[in-house]
């Protein structure tokens, strides 16, 4: 008996110390390789081919530093666990050539100190966010979070955001936006601070285009993926001519054949066009160049506004008339194409708000001129998942059928919108009012419009029977890409005393940034990034949110329910255990 009871020890104590050498043989090794099983139906913690790529492109350590750390909500700390899940399959795929810190650069700083250290992080591009904790019935909590991360790769830094917040979304519903763009956002910092400026974007210039100090903040944004200039394309300018100036000395005779050839050459050598916001209409000339070099398959984006209207014109006068530019000749090309870029305003009851005089006080009113458009419900890649875009007295767009030519609505309004023809008065003292008025507001009824759009497949050229302009070969169709919106100031930053500029999107009323800097960084990677980093935004995740009425309602029995069954289970299979020893050995 004895020695059935020694050798039942042996056996125990040999049982133990294999259990204990396979624990600690699995963690070295969990330690030295990271992996990871995703059973999601849709992959969502799978990385796509595209990240995996540029991961693996890599050719110097990335050291990035998220600062979301620290006391924060449930919703946070899941999107913290997120991104930093993502980014370690991140590291794994580029061969441990990524370092994650994470922390809280707020912790322990006095209210002044916190002020500063938030402005320094929006200077770097890091956009603060308030989180409000009110999981405890008892207390609510207010913190500000630094949802963002920056990365250093040699001498180049970059800075990514992980959150943005939508009006239009609830809490839960931001986050789990938030997290269905970590790959994305991911992978183009790691573009940012890695890739090379392989491709080349060239912005018009001669006909009062806005390539000023308006424009700063997205030129700035560009810079960091491509490279850019600017052409002057009117033929009615001498100085365009300019940089052709030696060789028309030489040969006054063919001085338009050389000013012609050389626009067409410089033009071709870029991969994208880029118009905004021209004030006068474009010359046939000028217009045969665009249309050939989207023959050649250069990509065009044009940001039009066919009416003139200013808020800034509501400084002086109380009413102000909204008059067409007469942009015939770029509406006709554009009709060509398959678009009607209409002599419209778009107003909308989704819009943002302007502080309108009232009753001797300023009073911020909704603003149906400024509409807040959204991704149409195809789910483009382009538009999805980015939250609302600030759109300033915008036009509307109607498709036209035509063959081998794919139209797609990447902005919309919402169903409460007015069409409003011009010329036309514009009275803030009428829109204060009408704002107020139910009945007034009921004629918002005209459905959802376009104010952008994308066309792409085989484009066919307006120029058949017309005048070829220089002697480069005419392309009669080409395949390629296109994208119009019926809207510039969607580019628009605002400019502080000093010159500088805030934010893409940024309204210093509200202090709010709106996603229109991430929308146009998306057309343009569409149309010419052939690295598909857009395609990581088409990958399907199925959102599950918890229903926040049970949550509240059935906190209490949730948690019991949870902390008793695994002490019951485990009281269970202990009595069993003890009844069969018992019965096994006495």
């Amino acid at each position: 008996m004895v020695k059935k009871y020694t050798n039942r020890k042996l056996q125990s104590y040999l049982n133990f110390g294999v259990l204990l050498l396979v624990t600690v043989v699995v963690n070295i090794l969990g330690n030295i390789y990271y992996q990871r099983i995703d059973l999601t139906e849709e992959r969502r913690y799978t990385l796509s081919e595209t990240s995996k790529n540029i991961a693996k492109e890599l050719k110097e350590p990335v050291y990035v530093k998220l600062y979301l750390d620290g006391e924060m909500s449930s919703r946070f700390k899941r999107l913290k666990l997120e991104i930093r899940d993502l980014m370690l399959e991140f590291r794994e795929a580029s061969g441990q050539k990524i370092e994650l810190e994470i922390i809280d650069p707020i912790k322990g700083l006095t209210e002044n100190e916190m002020e500063e250290v938030l402005q320094d992080f929006v200077q770097r591009g890091i956009e603060p966010v308030r989180d409000i904790d009110k999981e405890n019935a008892d207390e609510t909590r207010i913190k500000y979070l630094l949802p963002g991360a920056e990365l250093f790769y040699g001498e180049k830094r970059g800075s990514v955001n992980f959150f943005e917040y939508d009006v239009a979304k609830t809490p839960d519903e931001n986050i789990n936006k938030a997290i269905d763009n970590i790959e994305y956002e991911i992978a183009n910092g790691l573009r940012q601070v890695a890739a090379e400026k392989s491709k080349r974007i060239v912005v018009a210039d001669g006909n009062g285009e806005m390539i000023g100090p308006e424009v700063n903040s997205f030129a700035r944004e560009l810079m960091k993926y491509y490279q850019i200039s600017s052409l002057n394309l009117n033929f009615g300018d001498p100085e365009a001519a300019r940089p052709w100036a030696e060789a028309i000395a030489k040969q006054p005779e063919n001085a338009d054949q050389i000013f012609v050839n050389g626009l067409h050459r410089r033009l071709n050598l870029n991969d994208l066009l880029l118009i905004v916001k021209p004030i006068q209409d474009y010359s046939y000339q000028e217009l045969y160049l665009i249309d050939q070099f989207l023959m050649k398959g250069g990509r065009v984006m044009w940001l039009i506004d066919p009416v003139h209207m200013e808020i800034d014109s509501f400084r002086n006068y109380k009413q102000v008339l909204a008059l067409n530019r007469n942009l015939e000749n770029i509406q006709s090309t554009l009709f060509h194409y398959g678009l009607v870029l209409k002599n419209t305003l778009l107003a909308d009851l989704n819009c943002n708000r302007v502080p309108i005089p009232a009753s001797g006080r300023m009073e911020l009113v909704d603003f149906p001129y400024f509409p807040l458009l959204q991704g149409s419900s195809l789910n483009h890649p382009i538009s999805k998942n980015i939250g609302a875009v600030w759109s300033q007295f915008p036009a509307h767009l109607e498709p036209k059928i035509r063959p081998d030519l794919e139209i797609t609505p990447l902005l919309v309004s919402s169903p409460y919108s007015k069409i409003i023809n011009t010329p036309a008065p514009i009275d803030l003292e009428s829109v204060y009012m009408q704002m107020r008025d139910p009945e007034a507001r009921k004629q918002f009824a005209s459905g959802e419009k376009m104010a952008a759009v994308l066309l792409e497949g085989n484009f066919k050229s307006r120029y058949k029977y017309m005048k070829k302009y220089g002697n480069v070969p005419y392309i009669e169709n080409g395949k390629s890409k296109m994208i119009v919106i019926a809207d510039a100031d969607i580019i628009r930053n605002p400019v502080d005393s000093r010159g500088g500029s805030y934010p893409t999107g940024y309204d210093k009323i509200s202090q709010f940034t709106f996603a229109n800097k991430k929308f146009l960084l998306n057309c343009i990677d569409y149309l010419i990034d052939d690295n598909g980093l857009i395609e990581i935004r088409s990958k399907e995740r199925q959102i599950r949110l918890l229903d926040p009425d049970k949550i509240r309602t059935e906190r209490n029995y949730w948690q019991w329910l949870s902390m008793l069954i695994p002490l019951g289970l485990m009281t269970f299979f202990g009595l069993i255990n003890y009844f069969v020893r018992v019965k096994r050995y006495t």
